[in-house]
C-alpha cells in the first residue's frame, strides 16, 4: 500500500500550482485531499498531502494515533510528521487545569 500512496502523492502534487507547493513547503501545511476506503478497511479515512523535509518528496497518508499524539507517515521514507490539531493542546491544558482546581485541596 505504501508504494500506491507514494505514486498517488506524486500525482496529486502535479495538480498543485507552484505557489501552493512553495506555501506548503514553507509552512509545513498538510492539505486534505479526501476520504478513501482501501481494500479490507471497514470505513473511510481522511487522507492528506504534504511535503516531507526528510526525503524531499511529496507524501500522502491518513492520521495515525490518538488526537494529542497524531502523526502522518511519509509514503516514501516512513518519517513521522506531527499532525496534532491546534485545539488538542488547549484541550489537554484545560483538562489538566480543571482537574487540578476542580478538586478540593
Amino acid at each position: 500500500m505504501q508504494d500506491d500512496l507514494d505514486d498517488e502523492a506524486q500525482k496529486a502534487a502535479l495538480l498543485l500550482s507552484d505557489e501552493q507547493k512553495v506555501a506548503m513547503r514553507v509552512s509545513g501545511a498538510k492539505v486534505y485531499i479526501g476520504h478513501e476506503q482501501r481494500e479490507g478497511w471497514s470505513g473511510k479515512l481522511p487522507f492528506y498531502l504534504f511535503f516531507c523535509e526528510a526525503c524531499g518528496n511529496w507524501a500522502k497518508d491518513y492520521p495515525h494515533g490518538h488526537v494529542e499524539r497524531r502523526y502522518l507517515n511519509c509514503s516514501s521514507c516512513k518519517a513521522h510528521h506531527s499532525f496534532v490539531p491546534w485545539w488538542a493542546l488547549l484541550d489537554t491544558l484545560w483538562r489538566n487545569v480543571s482537574s487540578r482546581f476542580g478538586k478540593e485541596q
